[in-house]
């Protein structure tokens, strides 16, 4: 027996080698058709009248066990058969995806074998990546040619697009650009809020808004990556949930698995939307890509959020940067939801001692123009070093506010803060609510913007001044007693306001009234959730309204 595994590599640098939307949009799409369309061809090709749905190793020559996230894993009979199957899809994605990696291995296995073999084969597949070169290697330069005015890749046309003058154009940009107008279908239809799926002429035309107000009318764009925590670990451990030797087992709960974790992102990606929606439609007018004269979004017409990546446990989307925190904070709460109830991985989970899946998320927001592969790029490393540094506790996320032009530094932006570092991450969804997460859960981080955006029923002005609450983060860059004793100064100062002191109190730590948490390491009073609540302020009104508006 032989186990095929083929998939994508570079995904995230593949999609954001270009700063324009449309080949960002187009880009996705063709990772999708790896595991889709370009599949079902390569796998017509190899095993002839081959059919996913019917097709079983016990009673045909191959079997398709999981398609998706960019990569499809495939059992069959013949060696040569698996042989022919990597090298129509690679050929596929050489001709209509040129500059996208795309591997694939051929392993053999002894019936009764395949749950521990798995581990092995990824190794291999590794392997054999590393010691063949990379998607670089086929864009040679002699004879020198022009630069692609986009990925900086030699030209192969000249082309316009839209408006734009004619400009130089690499064969990854054209294969891109010309994957966009079938990319844009696809996101309407996992993106629209209405159950009914939208035609498709309106559900292009509104993806269409939602990327041309990315490109050119957003001020700030949020690039948000979700990875699952301990995903991996659950696909390895899948022989200890099933009979050992029971190959058959073990390729059916792989199956479902995989496809419940799929589902269960998709699901949660919608959801988030539909609970985005309604904070927009009912806090945020005018930010959003809908067309109407309020700018509210009508009945199944998403917030300005573009899904890239929605495979398995991983998410990448790239939104309008007022949509970007509740939107994540959304999607983190219903992936869970999701997973906790869905029946095929139930089961599983039971099996490993989980109630549900959680996941670590990663929110770079940056201005329109900024360069998206250095925003993912703080993204994954908010994710790395601070959301996944609690996922023991639950789902958690991390985010960072980029005012500046050059390549981020998360450390340089989290010293920005002062003596206090960030209390980044923020707890959502069960794990939420522990005791440990006590200052770190979101509903604390809106508190705190909460009381920023806290004014007067009757003047309507700020019940802290801005000024005030500068003052007081400057006194964080001059040293922990410094920042301490403005704070008490500033209490000195609202003496007798009971309604200031009180919202005075919602900035701080409830515990005392400290401007200061432990860190993660233990350090007493080693960090201070005031610099997120500044820089958050103007990306999280819904819901932070309310939040300073209730009493204690």
């Amino acid at each position: 027996m032989y186990v095929v595994v083929i998939n994508t590599a570079g995904n995230q640098r593949y999609i954001f080698s270009s700063n324009k939307r449309q080949e960002i949009v187009g880009a996705s799409d063709l990772i999708t058709r790896v595991d889709g369309t370009w599949a079902d061809k390569a796998l017509e090709k190899a095993f002839p009248g081959f059919e996913r749905e019917t097709w079983r190793l016990d009673t045909h020559d191959a079997e398709l066990v999981v398609a998706g996230a960019g990569g499809v894993i495939v059992l069959t009979k013949d060696r040569e058969a698996g042989r022919r199957l990597v090298t129509e899809l690679t050929i596929l994605a050489l001709l209509h995806a040129p500059g996208l990696d795309v591997c694939g291995v051929v392993v053999e296995y002894e019936p009764g074998t395949l749950a521990k073999k798995m581990g092995g084969v990824r190794k291999e597949l590794a392997a054999v990546r590393e010691s063949r070169p990379g998607p670089q290697a086929r864009f040679l330069r002699l004879p020198p040619v022009e630069d692609c005015g986009s990925s900086g890749l030699p030209a192969e046309v000249i082309r316009r697009e839209g408006e734009e003058q004619p400009r130089p154009r690499s064969a990854a940009a054209r294969a891109k650009l010309d994957a966009c107008p079938g990319a844009l279908d696809r996101m309407a239809e996992i993106a629209w809020l209405d159950r009914r799926k939208p035609d498709r002429g309106v559900g292009r035309r509104r993806m269409r808004e939602i990327v041309d107000r990315l490109g050119l009318e957003a001020s700030w764009v949020g690039v948000v990556h979700a990875d699952g925590n301990g995903f991996g670990a659950i696909f390895k451990g899948l022989d200890a949930v099933v009979a050992d030797g029971d190959d058959r087992g073990y390729v059916e709960t792989l199956r479902s698995v995989s496809q419940a974790a799929d589902e269960c992102a998709k699901k949660a990606f919608r959801e988030a939307l539909r609970r985005t929606a309604r904070e927009t439609i009912r806090d945020t007018a005018d930010r959003t890509a809908s067309g109407n004269s309020a700018g509210i979004p009508a009945e199944g017409v998403p917030p300005a959020v573009l899904p890239l990546v929605i495979g398995g446990d991983d998410l990448t989307v790239l939104c309008e940067g007022e949509v970007a925190l509740p939107f994540t904070r959304h999607y983190l709460e219903a992936f869970e939801e999701e997973t906790a109830r869905d029946a095929r991985l139930t089961p599983v989970l039971g099996k490993l001692g989980l109630k549900r899946l959680g996941a670590g998320a990663g929110v770079a927001i940056v201005k329109r123009n900024y360069p998206f592969h250095f925003a993912y790029d703080l993204a994954e490393e908010l994710i790395d070093t601070e959301a996944k540094r609690v996922k023991e506790w639950g789902s958690a996320l991390a985010f960072a506010v980029l005012l500046e032009s050059s390549a981020p530094d998360l450390r340089r932006i989290r010293q920005a803060g002062g003596a206090g570092g960030s209390a980044s991450p923020y707890l959502v969804g069960a794990g939420s609510a522990e005791d440990r997460a006590s200052g770190r859960r979101w509903e604390d981080l809106e508190r705190r913007v909460g009381a920023l955006n806290r004014r007067d029923p009757e003047s309507g002005e700020l019940l802290i001044p801005r000024g005030v609450a500068h003052d007081l983060r400057e006194g964080l860059h001059l040293g922990a007693e410094v920042a301490t004793s403005r704070l008490e100064l500033l209490r000195r100062r609202f003496e007798g306001d009971r309604e200031r002191t009180e919202v005075l109190l919602k900035l701080l730590e409830k515990e005392g009234g400290s401007l200061w948490l432990d860190d993660l390491d233990g350090r007493k009073g080693a960090v201070t959730g005031l610099p997120d609540a500044m820089v958050a302020l103007q990306f999280l009104t819904a819901g932070s309204e309310k939040a300073g508006s209730e009493t204690e």
